[in-house]
């Protein structure tokens, strides 16, 4: 008798198994459907913007790039070019200037060197990159850095980038111009 309650028990006890956990979705953005490797592709991709130089860093981006930092639109607009195009023009500028001759360390204090690609994230086809820098201390003296964290989005198709966004903003001229 006692294995028919015990039976009868069990029967009528709910069983709590733990269902198995749904298949982790990749991406939780509706209409996404990016895999997780190619998330991590448009990582790669984002980061190597910061350590490419020159004709490296302008093969990342696809000629439909559009770019919403508001200095690099105006200087679009002044030159009458195309997004792309003054991104292009910028980044092959840049890689001249560093590798000219003459061009030395900076002289006085430098802030304090670390890893400058904090956080990087993926969502779909955006990507997003925080920055750990140091900016000299206005109120303070020479060689007084605060921390600051800026950022840079892309948005990346394809293996290229294709368009991006950050915090900068247009800055007055320096004074006596």
């Amino acid at each position: 008798m006692n294995r028919v309650v015990i039976a009868m028990i069990l029967a009528a006890t709910p069983v709590f198994a733990q269902a198995p956990p749904p298949a982790q979705q990749a991406n939780p953005a509706p209409g996404c459907t990016a895999s997780p490797a190619q998330l991590e592709a448009n990582k790669k991709v984002a980061m190597e913007f910061f350590r490419a130089a020159g004709e490296a860093r302008v093969a990342l981006a696809d000629p439909s790039y559009k770019q919403h930092n508001p200095a690099f639109k105006k200087r679009a607009e002044d030159n009458k070019v195309s997004d792309y195009e003054e991104f292009k023009s910028t980044f092959l500028a840049q890689a001249g200037r560093q590798g000219g001759p003459g061009r030395g360390p900076a002289a006085g204090p430098t802030p304090p060197q670390g890893n400058p690609l904090e956080v990087v994230t993926a969502e779909c086809d955006i990507v997003s990159v925080i920055h750990k820098n140091y900016r000299q201390d206005p109120t303070a003296e020479p060689g007084k850095f605060y921390e600051v964290f800026t950022f840079d989005t892309f948005r990346v198709r394809n293996g290229k980038l294709v368009e991006h966004w950050d915090g900068a903003v247009i800055n007055p001229p320096a004074a006596g111009r």
